[in-house]
Parts: structure tokens; sequence; C-alpha cells
């Protein structure tokens, strides 16, 4: 019997809910020796917000920097693992993009975090997790951050 999961696509955006995706992502890779990918979405246009007092040459620069930055967190998350996982780097609004990605990929799992946003929060900032759920073209695992807090 062929496993059901062969390609899993880790989502993430560096948060502590990524974290912890991340950890499961890689325990169902390994558990089922299916490929891992690790995809980031970078949104230039979040970034943008932030500069719009800036010189055009100054915004330019910092969305090099920025997206270089991305670039090498996600290598240096990947590199984590122990194992072989792929690098997707990727730019635009980050719900339509994995779902892009996932379905050229035609991957099997999508692994995301979610930051647990209700009400206005969730309203004004959006979900991402629940995008993804919607629309995905295959099984999604969403993962709540722990409470790290001891009791």
């Amino acid at each position: 019997m062929e496993p059901l999961i062969r390609k899993i696509i880790l989502a993430t955006d560096f948060s502590e809910a990524s974290r912890d995706a991340s950890y499961h992502a890689l325990l169902l890779a390994q558990t089922y020796s299916a490929d891992l990918k690790a995809l980031h979405v970078f949104n230039p246009r979040s970034i943008g917000t932030v500069y719009k007092k800036a010189k055009k040459e100054e915004q330019e620069e910092d969305l090099v920097k920025t997206r270089q930055r991305g670039k090498d967190m996600l290598n240096k998350l990947a590199d984590s693992f122990h194992v072989k996982a792929d690098t997707i780097f990727a730019e635009g609004h980050p719900g339509p993009e994995i779902i892009r990605i996932a379905t050229e990929l035609e991957a099997d799992l999508l692994v995301v975090g979610t930051h647990g946003y209700t009400g206005w929060n969730r309203l004004a900032l959006g979900s991402v997790a629940e995008y993804v759920v919607r629309h995905s073209p295959c099984a999604v695992l969403t993962i709540k951050p722990t409470d790290r807090e001891e009791t």
C-alpha cells in the first residue's frame, strides 16, 4: 500500500505558531518518509506600509534587505531539520500563494501555524490559516502555539 502522505509543505511566517508547526511537519515527514518543503511567502505590501515616509531609494533598499532576511531565515529553518528539506520563497498574498504552490506541487499535506486570533483581531488582521483550510487542494494540519508557561 502506498503511503497517504508523500509530500508535506510547511508554510511558515517564522512566528511562535510556525515554530510549533515546524516540529509537527518534521515529525510527520520522518514518520511517513515524506518529502518536506518549507515555504515562506513574503508580502512586500505589508512592509511598504511601514515605510511610507521614507524616500523611494530607502524603501527599495529596505525591501531588498527584508527579502534577503526572509530567505536566510527560511534556509536556517530548513537546515535545523537535519533532514533534506527544500525551501520555497514566494512573494504575494500568503493565503493565495500557499494554495497556488500546494496545487502546483501536488502536496498531500499542508502544515500551518495559527495565531488563534478571534473577534476584532481576526477581522482586522485576517487569517491565513483559515484561508488555507477553506481553499486547500489537500489536507491541512493547523497547529495552535503551545502555552509554554509553567503552572
